[in-house]
């Protein structure tokens, strides 16, 4: 399929899975939560974003290093946020990547399979905090827990370390470069997730948000999963749609729930656009990155 259809499809089920939202939902009363938002918490949230991306940035740079591509902080981060800018109008992050395995292959000599790899062990260790959170709050939400049983419910635990092993032994036989990095890369994405997690406690408290905070949570790390499946541009829509859809199952306000949603989303337009500036000084960035 082109790639102009593509691009069309996803915008297509964005925008579909907002309706199915709106349809739910009434637009007036999700903005009348959002316009009570405190500015204060907003702020919070958003400085409690960009120090998750930082982290990120650092547990690529982990991986990069393994491979003896040995990137300045600074100049990594900058690339790091102009992959975001990519990232946030192209479906599953695949713009940022790409741009970034071209840039850095072009600059550095380093092969495309071997930046293709990095990129791609980063992306697999990052969900791997994001699963072992999920399965403790599957726990700790009593709807949840109560349909699985008590002791399904504490095997489903037993699996994170099960997880935690499998994947490490699976990082060594098929990708042994990285192997070394993986328990500090999973220590920053343990950082990352922990940091977005209490970005959307604060998101509660800027909206006076009622109802469980644990089960807020719980919707924020399964659409954090569904956000990143390619079916939608940059999870718009899809995002919010988990978000209704799991408030209606644990019992929460829609409305606070979905509003929490598009308020993770507009930060995390806001921060991401902010890397348009690296665009403008590729000249900068190239030299800084070759240097």
């Amino acid at each position: 399929m082109p790639t102009y259809l593509k691009t069309a499809l996803k915008i297509a089920l964005s925008a579909l899975s907002l309706w199915l939202v709106f349809r739910k939902i009434e637009p007036e009363r999700v903005w009348d939560v959002i316009s009570r938002a405190q500015v204060g918490w907003l702020a919070v949230a958003t400085v409690l974003f960009i120090l998750s991306k930082v982290a990120s940035a650092e547990r690529l740079r982990v991986l990069f290093a393994q491979v003896g591509l040995r990137l300045r902080r600074l100049p990594n981060l900058k690339l790091y946020w102009l992959g975001m800018y990519y990232n946030l109008f192209l479906p599953g992050g695949i713009g940022g990547d790409g741009y970034k395995v071209y840039l850095l292959n072009r600059l550095t000599g380093t092969s495309v399979k071997v930046l293709i790899g990095a990129t791609l062990v980063d992306r697999l260790i990052g969900l791997l905090p994001l699963l072992y959170a999920l399965a403790v709050f599957v726990v700790l939400v009593p709807e949840v827990s109560l349909w699985l049983g008590f002791q399904i419910g504490w095997l489903w635990l037993l699996g994170i370390p099960v997880a935690h092993f499998a994947a490490k032994r699976l990082l060594k036989q098929f990708m042994p470069q990285f192997a070394p990095a993986f328990e500090r890369s999973v220590d920053w994405s343990g950082l990352v997730q922990g940091l977005q997690m209490v970005q959307i406690l604060t998101l509660l408290q800027a909206v006076d948000a009622q109802g469980k905070p644990e089960a807020y949570v719980l919707l924020f790390l399964v659409s954090s999963i569904v956000a990143t499946i390619p079916f939608t541009i940059g999870g718009a829509g899809a995002r919010e749609l988990t978000f209704l859809l799991g408030a209606e199952a644990l019992d929460v306000p829609a409305d606070a729930a979905v509003s929490v949603s598009l308020l993770f989303y507009l930060i995390t337009a806001v921060v991401s656009l902010a890397g348009v500036v690296y665009s403008f000084q590729s000249s900068t960035l190239t030299k800084d990155l070759s240097s």
